[in-house]
């Protein structure tokens, strides 16, 4: 299969992965202000366009297949040389798995709380298991088709919506129900991704983590241990729960491009 990519701009080249639920969509306003200074492109993961196709994920499908589609999207886009990679969420757990295979095509990566939980286990840390068999039943559920009560349960999970706050009240409720379809398939591609530290500690290149502020806790332990492994990351927290670089855009921005024109960068 292949990832749909929308390029603008003149200048360094930066790639923005959408998440797991509404894609690149997500990246629309942070290409606009980014594009004044570089050639950005935002990179819809194969998931959330089959989910709005209404199309079963192929047989197989894992994130390797993803990391493998990014690779070939991010060779269209910028045939040789490195990018600056930015993944959020799912979309920061496949540019984790494309960044370690593909070293030498990064030169810096910026991930928002990637559900990565592999490091967990690899890591030997507990609140993996205690995970995986919490969100099971969810998991099963997603498999198929998607409901407005699975939809529900996901944004909920992810810390999308803030406390006491029904999902149905929000905004962006309307366009998360049309991309609830992305869903399938997701959590069994990151439960049976497997990894080891290794490959974490031989990533030399800068690595920005970013969580948010009242999101979902085993969210951020991925960040802390991944923060923990990676021989040159920072912790970068801001406020909005699991979409912090939408809740605080200029913050995030400013971050992100100091990060970028950073000391050897």
């Amino acid at each position: 299969m292949t990832m749909l990519i929308h390029a603008m701009g003149e200048g360094p080249p930066v790639v923005l992965v959408g998440g797991g639920l509404t894609g690149w969509l997500s990246w629309i306003p942070h290409q606009e202000r980014l594009v004044t200074a570089r050639r950005v492109a935002r990179a819809q993961p194969l998931v959330v366009q089959l989910g709005l196709e209404n199309r079963p994920v192929p047989p197989g499908y894992s994130v390797e297949m993803e990391s493998a589609a990014l690779g070939a999207a991010v060779d269209d886009f910028h045939p040789t040389g490195a990018i600056d990679l930015v993944g959020w969420s799912y979309g920061g757990f496949l540019s984790l798995d494309y960044a370690l295979t593909h070293p030498d095509r990064v030169r810096t990566l910026t991930l928002i709380e990637p559900p990565a939980f592999w490091v967990l286990a690899a890591a030997g840390d507990p609140a993996y298991e205690e995970e995986r068999a919490r969100l099971r039943p969810l998991a099963e559920r997603l498999r198929d088709d998607v409901t407005a009560a699975d939809l529900e349960a996901f944004v909920q999970f992810a810390s999308l919506v803030p406390p006491n706050v029904r999902p149905q009240d929000l905004p962006q409720w309307p366009v998360w129900l049309e991309h609830r379809r992305s869903l399938r398939g997701q959590f069994d591609a990151e439960f049976g991704y497997r990894g080891d530290l290794a490959r974490l500690q031989t990533f030399d290149r800068p690595v920005l983590l970013v969580k948010g502020r009242g999101s979902t806790p085993v969210l951020h332990r991925v960040v802390e241990v991944l923060a923990e492994t990676l021989p040159d990351a920072r912790i970068l927290e801001l406020d909005g729960g699991h979409a912090p670089q939408i809740v605080e855009i200029d913050r995030f921005l400013w971050e992100l491009e100091r990060f970028l024109a950073g000391p050897g960068r």
